[in-house]
């Protein structure tokens, strides 16, 4: 087919001069004005076709079908435009997949109306399915529609909807420098000036690591948008304030606003590897398997081969994580979190071990006395391992903790050591205290001797 509709309607009008009760001629004009959607035209060429033959059924039949298709394209319309009235976003959503069904069925028909094309693009849009309504864009663009306006405006909100801000802005420019009094380009055009100003401005100040005013200002970008389908570049800014909120340790936010990135964009794989590892960062039972869930959906969403290594090596720790993490943890028992750094893993363990210490506890009963002990027993051991750089790179990549003095010992292995081992618990503490400058002697190994005073 050469789809050359304006030369076979130029044709059909040339038979019906010769022969004004040639009925095909009149049903072929008829079919090509539908497919190029001029209903009404089409309606005028089916009646003139039943004035020589007022009793044909075929002809009947047709045009009462494009009547029903016309009607479908009214109510697609409508559909499009309540969606903006409406309160509830659920609504909204029903209207525009309403409105898409009957766009399908009129374009099964009306093949090159580009009028029901464009409202089938303002549609999928709605439903936030902006790739498929970029690409039917194109396709229009292809076919000569370069300079319409309206067309432009779907395509940016397009593009926004994609990431692609500094695309949309060059649609927008492109509508104003021949229509400079387009109101809705004009608006959208100052919306996504001033998101993209402020996004800067976020950008800044998590480079010069000031993540609490990041977050602030990426805060205020998110509001900025203009519509809750702004997906891909809404995503952006969540999985933007995510990050920041990571490098302050507010992995609950980070996790939260990393679940709202990727609702806007499923695809968006650097949102599920940083939610998967706040999630091991707090690293309770439930969240190691939630990172677990996140590096397995991974496995579907990246295609190179060295992507999909790091992932299993990822999916491989978090497993190991999820089998100790019903076990002693040493950053719990020191209450410090897992990327805890040097200062902060001695400060913990100064404050613990100061308010566990057996000397302190000389006022409590026996059953006080003997938990204390336990609890001192645990935070020494827990420091013993966590301040040292090669016990705590074992310990984290999951070597069992009877295996940690052990240089050959893999992820989950069992070699059997004897229970804690390493520095009596009090030695350490005496040496912890005159390395920090604090004095004192400490407890004998059998828990007598020198009393530690406690300034």
């Amino acid at each position: 087919m050469l789809l050359k509709y304006r030369e076979a309607i130029a044709d059909c009008d040339e038979a019906i001069t010769h022969d004004r009760a040639f009925i095909k001629a009149h049903s072929r004009k008829a079919k090509v004005l539908t497919t190029l959607g001029d209903i009404d035209g089409a309606i005028i060429a089916y009646g003139k076709g039943l004035i020589h033959d007022p009793n044909n059924a075929s002809i009947v039949k047709e045009k009462d079908d494009i009547i029903r298709i016309k009607n479908r394209f009214e109510l697609a319309k409508q559909c499009v435009i309540d969606c903006a009235s409406v309160a509830s976003s659920d609504k909204s959503k029903r209207k525009a997949r309403q409105a898409l069904a009957q766009i399908d069925l009129v374009l099964t028909t009306c093949t090159a109306w580009n009028d029901a094309i464009l409202l089938k693009i303002e549609a999928l849009s709605l439903l936030n399915r902006v790739d498929e309504a970029y690409a039917l864009s194109t396709k229009l663009i292809r076919l000569g529609m370069s300079s319409n306006s309206k067309l432009l405006f779907l395509r940016a909100k397009c593009l926004f909807a994609q990431g692609c801000l500094d695309d949309a802005m060059k649609h927008l420019r492109q509508i104003l420098s021949g229509d400079p009094d387009n109101k809705s380009a004009m608006m959208l055009m100052k919306a996504l000036r001033s998101v993209g100003r402020k996004k800067d401005e976020a950008d800044k100040a998590y480079k010069n690591r000031n993540f609490e005013n990041a977050i602030n200002l990426y805060t205020e970008a998110i509001e900025l948008c203009p519509d809750e389908n702004s997906g891909a570049y809404r995503a952006k800014l969540y999985f933007n304030r995510a990050t920041s909120n990571a490098n302050l340790r507010k992995h609950d936010q980070c996790v939260a606003d990393c679940t709202r990135a990727i609702k806007l964009d499923d695809g968006y794989t650097k949102a599920y590897l940083r939610r998967a590892a706040s999630y091991l960062v707090v690293g309770g039972v439930k969240d190691c398997e939630m990172a677990i869930r996140d590096y397995e959906c991974l496995g579907d969403k990246v295609n190179s081969d060295e992507q999909k290594r790091d992932i299993q090596t990822k999916l491989r720790a978090a497993k190991v994580q999820l089998k100790r993490a019903g076990r002693k943890d040493f950053y719990k028992i020191l209450g410090v979190a897992r990327d805890a750094d040097e200062s902060e893993i001695k400060k913990a363990y100064r404050k613990m071990a100061l308010k566990f210490h057996p000397d302190r506890q000389a006022s409590g009963t026996e059953e006080e006395k003997q938990k204390a002990e336990v609890i001192f027993r645990d935070v020494n051991h827990a420091y013993e391992v966590l301040s040292d750089q090669e016990k705590k790179r074992r310990y984290d990549s999951g070597v069992d903790e009877q295996d940690l003095d052990n240089p050959n010992a893999r992820p989950g292995g069992g070699h059997d050591h004897g229970g804690m081992g390493g520095i009596d618990p009090n030695v350490l503490f005496q040496m912890f205290m005159q390395q920090q400058g604090g004095g004192g002697g400490g407890r004998g190994g059998g828990g007598r001797g020198q009393s530690f005073h406690f300034g």
